[in-house]
């Protein structure tokens, strides 16, 4: 069950199946995602089962039953979505149960390292980098979750070194929402320990050898020239190229859409670039409210805000919570693939478990309170 564990994770944390799509075609590509959910069946099969995810199972079903209502294109792919996606669900929370903060941490670490490994073998005109990821934004995801689950390992020397890789791959994917979060997480560190100001020190030195790299293969990237031009302080970079692009613009562009359509949204892939709709709106809540209208979105802000709160609330139990639930509820401001990239609601899943120990460990300590209190009384 262990071997079977590990090779459904890798197949999820890696983004294999997108990778041998990319790499090798449709048919390989099929295979592996065939794979993977046929994998996770078996693992839920020959485990141990527990209680579902009703929180996810829920939202999920009135988004794809309220979505699917005016969708337009292929029922046949709608359906596989549909069906692919709870089973998936269903079979990977019970995988979420049995992988530790160390497991979760080495995997982010090797889909990280992927992203320099490609901009240090595979130096592109694009300038950007995403390894298995294939998108910058996304890779950038997997790179501040990996940082943020080192705030949960114990070993201090694996954790700096996670950190370090984590933090390079990172920059090296030039997105602008990996550096918001990094300050933000880094920030919150500061209540762990002021001693934590030191990872800002590593930040130097992480810059030091991103510029080491654009000297030895040359980076290519408009950003990258962006943040030399600030370091050095010459004045050739303008606020408005910095917000270049903005997500807002982006979001502002669907506006009207929900509001034509509020209550049951506009229909699968409408807001996600499915089915010949465009561009996406790349904005998660966005995406649920637009496809499928304002039900299935109450309830998905309700539990990310679930999520964000119980994390504070075990701060200083599980600090890297926090951190990672704000990682992920920034990247899904800036992501509409909720219900498509497994490694994004896989995030959602593995905080959601951990809050529920953190929970169950404090019922039964208060239980033990009482019967001591009891016995001594």
């Amino acid at each position: 069950m262990r071997i079977l564990k590990y090779i459904c994770f890798a197949l999820v944390v890696l983004n294999l199946p997108s990778v041998a799509l990319s790499a090798y075609g449709g048919g390989v590509g099929s295979l592996l995602s065939y794979l993977t959910i046929l994998f996770l069946t078996l693992y839920y099969f020959f485990g141990k089962k527990t209680r579902p995810n009703w929180w996810l199972i829920i939202i999920s079903i009135l988004f794809f039953m309220i979505g699917g209502f005016q969708f337009i294109g292929l029922t046949s792919g709608f359906i596989y979505d549909t069906i692919k996606y709870f089973i998936y669900l269903i079979c990977a929370y019970e995988m979420v149960k049995n992988i530790s903060v160390s497991e979760y941490n080495f995997f982010l670490v090797i889909g990280s390292a992927t992203i320099i490994l490609e901009a240090v073998m595979f130096t592109s005109d694009f300038g950007r980098y995403s390894g298995f990821y294939l998108a910058p934004n996304e890779a950038g995801f997997i790179c501040i979750t990996g940082y943020a689950t080192t705030y949960g390992l114990k070993n201090a020397g694996i954790k700096l070194t996670a950190q370090f890789i984590c933090t390079l791959a990172g920059l090296l994917t030039f997105s602008r929402t990996f550096i918001l979060i990094w300050l933000l997480i880094n920030i919150i560190s500061l209540k762990i320990s002021i001693k934590n100001i030191r990872i800002f020190g590593l930040g130097f030195l992480i810059i030091s050898t991103l510029f080491f790299i654009d000297e030895m293969v040359g980076l290519n990237n408009p950003r990258f020239e962006q943040l030399k031009s600030i370091i050095s302080n010459d004045g050739g970079v303008t606020s408005e190229e910095l917000s270049e692009d903005s997500r807002e613009d982006t979001w502002a562009k669907f506006y009207d859409k929900i509001l034509d359509s509020p209550f049951i949204g506009n229909g699968y892939g409408s807001f996600s670039g499915k089915e010949g709709h465009g561009k996406g709106v790349h904005n998660s809540f966005l995406t649920v409210i637009g496809e499928a209208g304002i039900l299935p979105f109450i309830l998905f802000v309700a539990y990310i805000g679930y999520l964000n709160v119980m994390s504070i609330v075990y701060f200083n139990k599980k600090p890297n919570l926090i951190m990672q639930i704000i990682a992920l509820s920034l990247f899904l401001m800036a992501n509409h693939n909720f219900f498509t990239f497994y490694y994004v609601s896989f995030a959602a899943m593995w905080i959601q478990y951990q809050i529920e120990v953190a929970k169950n460990e404090d019922e039964v300590n208060e239980i033990e309170v009482r019967k001591n209190a009891l016995t001594s009384s």
